[in-house]
């Protein structure tokens, strides 16, 4: 198993060269064809709004557009030559950028996307991209911590596993990576996700069989944690193992409380300090 299709989301910012060295770097490494995705908040011009302005000022902001999707497309192209990448496709979707991101993260194998900044001007735009891509389009998501990463991703991955069926979904999605791992660990712990009937260090013992029937060698640590404490007890395990890569699934709980309530999704995208892999 590898991954064939990698889907990068290219944007306006310099900052998208980070995620842009992951992506192409594991295009190499797994031998995929890499596809590049232009989705910026202003990339759509509805006619229902040009038809209300000048057209001066449709043309000018028409000009405008087009000559900043070139330039992220030679981002991504220059990107894709420095590591001699030739399978490679540059795609610039009409309509809503939210709706292309999940409409063509459907037929990807993996979507690579950068965390949001602090100083993001398109910071709504960017968490609502990754939310929506996320929930929605039933495929793993990649996100890149906006200070960028070392290396590419997979060397040395923690697992977050609590028993639950996105937990279940984020591993299944990360063979490939997890197959070509050095070193794995599985961290579990008993956050309320799973089914009152579910013992969590039992199913970890078994993920932990299921991965070696795959070839892969993993070791098991149960730790204890509280439900406002999974993010950061994430984060420090990460560090503590140096690891480059951490796996979970993302939002184990409706959207809406997840929101109200916080929760690992949303810490581990708020501070993240190396790629996760994530899936719903």
């Amino acid at each position: 198993m590898s991954l064939k299709t990698i889907l990068v989301h290219v944007d306006d910012s310099e900052r998208c060269d980070r995620w842009l060295k992951v992506a192409t770097r594991l295009a190499v490494d797994s031998g995929a064809r890499l596809v590049g995705i232009y989705l910026v908040p202003t990339a759509y011009l509805a006619p229902s709004v040009a038809a209300l302005l000048p057209a001066a000022v449709v043309e000018g902001r028409e000009r405008e557009l087009g000559d900043a999707q070139h330039a992220a497309e030679q981002r991504f192209r220059i990107a894709a030559s420095s590591e001699n990448l030739t399978r490679i496709e540059w795609r610039a979707p009409a309509g809503s950028p939210i709706a292309a991101a999940v409409d063509h993260g459907r037929c990807a194998d993996l979507f690579v996307m950068g965390q949001r900044a602090p100083d993001d001007p398109a910071l709504v735009f960017t968490d609502e991209l990754i939310g929506t891509t996320l929930f929605s389009s039933g495929r793993p998501l990649l996100i890149v911590p906006h200070i960028g990463a070392a290396t590419a991703p997979g060397r040395n991955v923690l697992v977050a596993w609590d028993g639950g069926r996105e937990a279940a979904r984020a591993v299944g999605d990360a063979l490939p990576l997890l197959a070509r791992a050095k070193q794995v660990h599985i961290v579990s712990y008993d956050a309320g996700q799973a089914s009152a009937s579910v013992d969590v260090s039992l199913s970890a013992s078994r993920l932990r069989a299921w991965l070696q029937d795959h070839g892969i060698e993993a070791r098991v640590d149960n730790l204890a944690a509280f439900e406002g404490e999974i993010g950061e007890l994430l984060l420090s395990q990460a560090a503590d193992r140096s690891s480059d890569l951490i796996v979970m699934g993302g939002y184990g709980h409706s959207r809406l409380r997840e929101f109200v309530l916080g929760g690992a999704t949303r810490t581990l995208l708020a501070s993240m300090t190396v790629p996760v892999l994530m899936a719903h």
